[in-house]
């Protein structure tokens, strides 16, 4: 089977300027949706709590999600995983802060009923450390036994001891707690089990969200040294903007349609990032063998004639890669859904940028390598040759 057959050519290079064109507007629209609409980030960086239930009894979503809303969970809040018969619900709260106001409340009351409505001379609540009130209190200081019994009636809070006087943390009950509780009264006749938590603090949240795009900014200017040692430096900005290209649309999709952007859709984009650099270097490795063998060629016509020859190969890459993903995509459940989704679309993109992007940009700096030569030159050259004539 031949996905190419020998001597076709297609001309590539000539319609450049056309293809160009559609790839700069399709990167200027992600970046602006990016900016001004905004990914739907997911809780790896934005901070919150994510449960992982396991129903025993055959339990539809609908009945989990009607539980959930009596205590203010959006119907979003609640997906399910796995095989419909396994009864598995994955619970989803993205603010940081949720139901928190109620219970600091409480405990409040509590403290001021028992030691008086000026005892308390200042309240913080800190999420970054689950769910913790520091509280400060007037003279004098009161043993932290005294403190836990005016709030012992307070389901799930607990008091601790603070380094500074007059000073304590209270402990809240997290929301690893309260959506169990919720779900066992509303579905008391529903057997589950907690599979799993995992909170992010918001510091964390954002912590994540920088060192991705560090990640990803490191990896681009690391391609730009490998591909100018590798191949000339008349090749590497191709590179870079093919890879900046694919992940830039990739991006702008998910916030077009609002994909969840999480830690596995990070990972995609890094592995988009080394699927579109090998295709680009094979494509590049072609190019440079017939730069060296047809040396008085035609530049223009060296590098179509080189894309054509691996087009074959290119084709029968990305279409296997995207059998590959297709499976994971359609078969492989929601925890793999965004990478597999994300895979997908990467791999379109980074064909398609391979040959309309990273490959013409040689021909633009071929054009720009003089100009950039001039400017490179040092200007005593041209005093020093002025001083030689002059003698």
């Amino acid at each position: 089977m031949q996905l190419i057959k020998p001597g076709t050519t297609f001309d590539f290079v000539g319609n450049r300027r056309i293809f160009g064109a559609v790839s700069a507007v399709l990167v200027a629209i992600s970046l602006l949706l990016f900016v001004f609409v905004g990914p739907n980030w997911g809780i790896d960086f934005t901070g919150g709590t994510e449960i992982h239930l396991k129903f025993d009894q055959p339990t539809d979503i609908s009945e989990l999600r009607g539980s959930l809303a009596e205590i203010g969970l959006s119907q979003d809040a609640v997906q399910q995983i796995n095989a419909d018969e396994d009864y598995e619900f994955i619970v989803r709260i993205r603010e940081a802060t949720f139901g928190a106001e109620e219970m600091q409340t409480e405990v409040t009351d509590a403290l001021t009923q028992r030691f008086g409505d000026d005892w308390i001379a200042d309240s913080r609540f800190d999420v970054q450390v689950g769910a913790r009130m520091t509280i400060e209190y007037v003279e004098p200081q009161i043993p932290l036994h005294t403190i836990m019994g005016a709030v012992e009636g307070l389901q799930g809070v607990s008091v601790q001891e603070s380094p500074d006087d007059r000073t304590f943390y209270v402990k809240l009950q997290g929301l690893s707690s309260r959506v169990p509780q919720q779900i066992g009264r509303s579905l008391g006749n529903k057997e589950f089990q907690v599979m799993a938590v995992d909170t992010v603090g918001p510091k964390v949240g954002g912590d994540l969200r920088r060192a991705s795009f560090i990640a990803m900014i490191a990896t681009l200017g690391l391609v730009l040294i490998y591909i100018g040692f590798r191949f000339d430096l008349a090749f590497a900005p191709g590179a870079i903007a093919a890879l900046f290209h694919d992940v830039t649309i990739t991006m702008g999709l998910f916030v077009i349609f609002q994909r969840e952007v999480n830690t596995p859709m990070i990972g995609a984009l890094l592995t988009i990032i080394g699927y579109s650099l090998n295709d680009t270097i094979v494509i590049y490795d072609r190019i440079r063998e017939n730069m060296q063998r047809y040396r008085r060629s035609d530049t223009t016509r060296l590098i179509n004639d080189s894309i054509n020859e691996t087009l074959a190969r290119t084709l029968a890459t990305s279409l296997t890669t995207l059998m590959a993903v297709a499976a994971f995509l359609f078969l492989g459940g929601p925890t793999i859904q965004t990478f597999a989704l994300a895979m997908m679309i990467g791999v379109v993109v980074g064909t398609y940028s391979t040959m309309y992007v990273a490959t013409p940009m040689i021909l633009v700096m071929e054009q720009v390598k003089p100009h950039l030569a001039k400017l490179l030159v040092p200007a005593n050259i041209d005093e020093d040759d002025d001083d030689l004539d002059a003698a």
